[in-house]
């Protein structure tokens, strides 16, 4: 709503000042503290927005896309060439496999690793980074397609910019862009990689498990740090269901699954190896010191052979891993 007033400084002229006044039920400060809490805006740019606006908060939030689109463009040019070696590796695990509690723990397999950049490391311990980063990898974990084994994919990032962010209305891209906008620091998206299978229903006594640890997470975001890993378990027995059904089974599974990927961060593997290995920088032939208790002392292999003869398996075999750390040679 508009007011005209005549201008005291003015009296005797015809001269009107214009005064806008916000939304009825709404004071101005409020309408600026709600279109900061949904955008993250600067103040001074939500009351420019409202200002813009005439104080209508969706034609403010608007005005402030808009801006932002163009302000991130022009800043992400400008500091386009500026190094971002710092950062976070962010994992997500949209389903976890078979008789999971992460996603339907029907067996189908989603998960993902990222690594963002940004140029401090001030920047990559703020929240706003941290959860762009977190929906960033949930985004690669549900959008990954499909694949005939459970195996880790590369991605391709042009592709990956332009998916829409999980739980936003923008642009994996245009979330980027934001953030460069409001902090001015070069930040880019480095690498993405994703496992998503589905196995076939008739192989009811197979089953395909991941596991993830993020070193120094934080509480809030206990799947980032500065070196993480994502681990694959497959598992084969025609008793499987039935032990997928007892509680103290998948209580076991899941300190197995974290134990590994939890190996894989600590004492960094260059491979699996296999039940004859004697390098070191074979998984199979470290001691498996992130299982605790007394197996920490025995090989990671002879504890996955004391695992299967416990649970009568025909097999209990970690299939691959991925280990990143930030600002690492590719």
């Amino acid at each position: 709503m508009l007011f005209l007033r005549r201008s005291p400084a003015f009296a005797g002229r015809r001269c009107l000042k214009f005064y806008s006044t916000p939304a009825a039920g709404k004071t101005n400060i409020q309408l600026v503290a709600e279109l900061r809490k949904l955008t993250s805006a600067p103040i001074l740019k939500a009351r420019q927005a409202l200002t813009e606006a005439n104080g209508d908060l969706q034609s403010a939030l608007k005005w402030l896309e808009k801006d932002m689109a163009e302000s991130g463009a022009k800043k992400a040019e400008k500091v386009k060439g500026r190094a971002a070696n710092e950062g976070l590796i962010s994992l997500s695990v949209a389903s976890g496999g078979l008789g999971s509690r992460t996603g339907t723990g029907n067996g189908a397999v989603r998960a993902a690793i990222i690594e963002l950049n940004c140029e401090s490391d001030f920047v990559a311990r703020t929240d706003d980074f941290g959860r762009l980063a977190n929906s960033i990898a949930r985004t690669v974990a549900e959008s990954a397609k499909t694949t005939p084994t459970a195996s880790f994919t590369s991605l391709v990032l042009p592709d990956i910019l332009q998916l829409p962010l999980f739980d936003s209305q923008k642009t994996v891209e245009a979330s980027i862009l934001d953030i460069i906008a409001r902090i001015g620091e070069n930040i880019s998206l480095r690498r993405a990689t994703a496992v998503s299978y589905t196995p076939d229903p008739a192989l009811t006594g197979e089953a395909t498990r991941v596991g993830c640890y993020a070193h120094n997470a934080s509480p809030e975001f206990p799947l980032q740090g500065k070196i993480a890993a994502i681990s694959r378990i497959s598992l084969r027995s025609p008793k499987l269901g039935e032990n997928l059904s007892n509680p103290k089974f998948v209580e076991d599974l899941e300190r197995l699954d974290y134990a590994v990927a939890r190996q894989v961060v600590g004492f960094n593997p260059t491979a699996v190896g296999d039940a004859t290995s004697s390098d070191e920088m074979h998984l199979y032939a470290q001691p498996f010191m992130m299982y605790g208790g007394p197996e920490a002392s025995m090989l990671v292999r002879d504890v996955l052979a004391e695992w299967r003869e416990k649970w009568e398996l025909q097999a209990c075999d970690v299939d691959g891993f991925v280990r990143w750390q930030v600002g690492e040679e590719l």
